[in-house]
């Protein structure tokens, strides 16, 4: 992220708002459910933190949102330092602020996150591929490459660990940001970054991406990996990624670098973001981001979780807001059950789509096998990307509905009771 001043690469007081404000979208104006309470768009609120938060709070960093619809993440404050230099001096200015929370990839558990069959990139297992495209397969998507529709055209965000961008099924994928002139050391575009070429790592302050966890390299993968070179084939394979790292080695980032991350999608326009990730039992400022991307026209795409729990009695965050452009996914397998380390809700998921035993990309040329709903997320993304591709003029909400509209019906615990079909998606939207 920019360098804002000389104290915190990312604190932003008033006095820097001027190179900050092309960083940042519109006002956040809505109130929803999160970690404080009373929020009013005429005063600052800036409320004590809930004892369910408490366990996933970052010490000594908190996340702003100004009236001129900016956001900084303002680190290496106490609380009582932060009150009195920032939120008491400047609160006529402030909307809200909060404590920053930790998130991750969705919980690790022995069935999540493994990587098994690990492959060299030019090692092709022919005898296994009808296993390997199980997830492509079930939810007919082949029907839209055969129609010629391979999501071009559409720029998907994927806010994560990182991506391996050398990949060589996803190297040919990135976005560009032709605005910036590569490795010049001048932010050409005045955008607050330098050098962001090909996305941007938040958590390691610098426009080199890469991927220490492997989480977000198989994410993009299922999204988009080019085909004919290994048996991965990505769902919309001539879509344009933008990787965006916020995350660690361990998987694991802060709510506020995911807001600029997902801000920076936005304003580099991203028509999809996918967040394979969450955990945060609050998060008021995550939620206001996420809503305001509704008026961008971004589809968001959440994981569900893999905690095997229904969302409605342990909710976690992003999967349990109820945003008009979000779309929170949980795991099936190849035999077409929910999967058991899904978590579910007939109000907080909308459908299902494939997370089990996924082949997709891996760091270091080579693919691997994971589970989870991070897997089954960037299935969606994809199809969305897929759907948007061949009516570019469809609006977020046409293309929710449509993928909404047209699951195939299995007893899925979600409020469509249904798994992803692309197939019949692409009629639905037609």
């Amino acid at each position: 992220m920019p360098n804002l001043n000389s104290q915190d690469q990312t604190s932003r007081t008033p006095q820097a708002w001027e190179p900050f404000v092309a960083l940042v979208v519109a006002a956040l104006a809505l109130a929803l459910t999160g970690c404080n309470e009373g929020e009013s768009s005429a005063a600052a609120t800036f409320s004590e933190t809930k004892p369910e938060c408490a366990a996933t709070a970052v010490p000594n960093s908190y996340v702003v949102h100004w009236k001129d619809g900016s956001v900084s993440v303002e680190r290496g404050y106490t609380r009582d330092d932060f009150e009195k230099e920032i939120f008491e001096p400047y609160k006529d200015e402030i909307s809200h602020a909060e404590q920053d929370q930790v998130i991750k990839v969705t919980p690790m558990n022995s069935a999540v996150g493994r990587a098994e069959n690990i492959r060299p990139y030019d090692q092709v297992d022919t005898s296994s591929v009808a296993d390997d495209q199980w997830g492509q397969n079930i939810i007919s998507v082949s029907s839209a490459w055969n129609a010629g529709v391979y999501g071009a055209g559409v720029t998907v965000a994927v806010v994560d660990s990182g991506v391996d961008i050398t990949h060589p099924q996803l190297r040919g994928r990135l976005y560009v940001n032709t605005r910036e002139i590569p490795g010049n050391g001048i932010d050409d575009d005045g955008n607050g970054f330098i050098d962001d070429v090909n996305g941007w790592d938040f958590d390691g302050n610098q426009p080199i991406v890469s991927d220490s966890a492997g989480h977000g390299t198989h994410v993009a993968g299922i999204i988009l990996a080019e085909h004919g070179q290994t048996t991965v084939k990505g769902v919309a394979p001539a879509a344009k990624l933008l990787p965006l790292d916020f995350m660690n080695a361990k998987g694991e980032g802060n709510i506020g670098d995911g807001i600029l991350a997902i801000q920076y999608a936005a304003n580099q326009g991203a028509r999809v973001i996918n967040a394979s990730w969450g955990g945060s039992p609050c998060s008021t400022a995550l939620n206001r981001t996420i809503s305001e991307l509704n008026t961008k026209g971004i589809l968001f795409v959440a994981a569900a979780g893999n905690s095997g729990v229904e969302l409605d009695q342990l909710p976690e965050y992003p999967a349990a807001f109820l945003n008009p452009n979000q779309i929170t996914v949980g795991a099936s397998t190849s035999r077409d059950y929910t999967a058991g380390f899904s978590n579910f809700s007939y109000k907080f998921v909308q459908l299902f789509a494939p997370g089990a035993s996924i082949l997709s990309t891996y760091p270091g040329n080579r693919s691997a096998s994971l589970s989870g709903t991070s897997m089954a997320a960037p299935f969606v993304a994809g199809a969305a990307a897929l759907l948007m591709s061949a009516k570019p003029n469809a609006t977020a909400a046409q293309v929710r509905a449509a993928l909404l509209n047209s699951v195939d019906k299995g007893g899925f615990a979600a409020s469509t009771q249904g798994r992803l079909n692309v197939q019949h998606a692409l009629e639905a939207l037609k």
